[in-house]
């Protein structure tokens, strides 16, 4: 009989025990599975390098948890870019923050290529890190191909391998006419139509016996034509060697003479002989004779030559009382060759 009591009280004990330890577990799990144990609000990371970032995290009781990289040229290479969850944010202790950390970026500035031409500013990109972009065109008067403006600007870092937009001139819109009809008209007049229109009149000559001299004898392009400033127009003419005829490549030039010292005045004249050998008498002309005699000059008068027209060469020959004293030779527009004459 004792022993069957002693039994039941033991196992009595142990029932009790056994209770006991599953209500201290069961609230155990209460409080900590639903309930969440310990909270702490989540510290910003942001713009700080990532090995501090965890150091700061885990004295808050965090671990840091995935880590994205990604580039940006804004943040230096290895600082936290954003987090999760973020700052400010009351989480259980223990729980792991993910970061998204800069991989970093090459920063470099781009060339400057305003005011170059735009073959040489695809040369330059094509030589650096930097890609050509796309080139738009407007009116400019700046010449044509010039780059105005750049994107980027070169004030700005940018990364390698950034492509650089171009602003180029286009030129100025020309002027579009209607072709005049030269046929018969003299060839002064040539200019006076012309030029206006900003063309170029060319002439083509011919040795054409029988016909009119120094007068438009065809045209090219003909009249009714559709032109533009800058175009050429050529015309057929058959020269007297006389007049002169109107033509684009000719230059013009200007220079002064003073007559020399001398204790007498001096009878000047001045000669010129075109690139075909032509010989016309510049001064004087016929209205610069008194009673039949040539004008003559007293020492230290000046006299400006010109201006007078020229195409790829010319002498601009200077007679003293009839004798050579001073020649310009003039060719392609560059510095006349002087040379003096010993006169008496």
């Amino acid at each position: 009989m004792f022993l069957f009591v002693w039994w039941c009280v033991r196992w009595s004990l142990a029932i009790v025990l056994f209770v006991a330890v599953m209500l201290g577990a069961g609230y155990y799990v209460y409080h900590e599975a639903l309930t969440g144990g310990k909270h702490v609000e989540v510290p910003d990371v942001t713009m700080r390098p990532v090995t501090e970032a965890s150091y700061l995290l885990a004295e808050n009781g965090l671990e840091l948890g995935p880590q994205k990289q990604v580039p940006d040229d804004r943040v230096p290479k290895y600082y936290v870019i954003a987090q999760r969850p973020a700052s400010g944010k009351v989480i259980r202790v223990g729980r792991k923050v993910s970061v998204t950390v800069s991989a970093g970026s090459e920063s470099l500035s781009p060339p400057d290529l305003t005011g170059q031409t735009l073959e040489n500013a695809q040369t330059e990109l094509r030589r650096s890190a930097f890609e050509l972009g796309t080139v738009p065109r407007i009116a400019h008067s700046s010449p044509r191909d010039t780059v105005l403006a750049q994107d980027p600007v070169p004030s700005r870092l940018v990364s390698s391998g950034t492509r650089i937009n171009l602003l180029v001139s286009d030129g100025m819109p020309k002027r579009a006419f209607i072709m005049p009809d030269l046929l018969g008209k003299p060839v002064q007049e040539v200019m006076r139509v012309l030029s206006p229109k900003g063309v170029n009149p060319i002439p083509r000559t011919v040795d054409m016996p029988g016909q009119r001299t120094d007068v438009v004898l065809d045209q090219q392009p003909p009249a009714g034509t559709l032109i533009q400033e800058g175009d050429s127009v050529v015309y057929t003419v058959y020269p007297s060697g006389f007049v002169p005829l109107p033509d684009a490549q000719h230059r013009t030039e200007r220079f002064t003479y003073v007559v020399p010292d001398s204790w007498f005045e001096r009878e000047v004249r001045v000669d010129t002989v075109d690139r075909h050998g032509t010989h016309s008498t510049y001064f004087p002309l016929q209205h610069h004779y008194v009673n039949g005699q040539a004008p003559r000059f007293p020492s230290g008068t000046p006299f400006t030559i010109g201006p007078f027209s020229y195409i790829d060469k010319m002498s601009v020959e200077i007679y003293l009382d009839g004798h050579p004293a001073r020649s310009y030779y003039y060719e392609d527009g560059r510095p006349p060759t002087v040379t003096d004459h010993s006169v008496q």
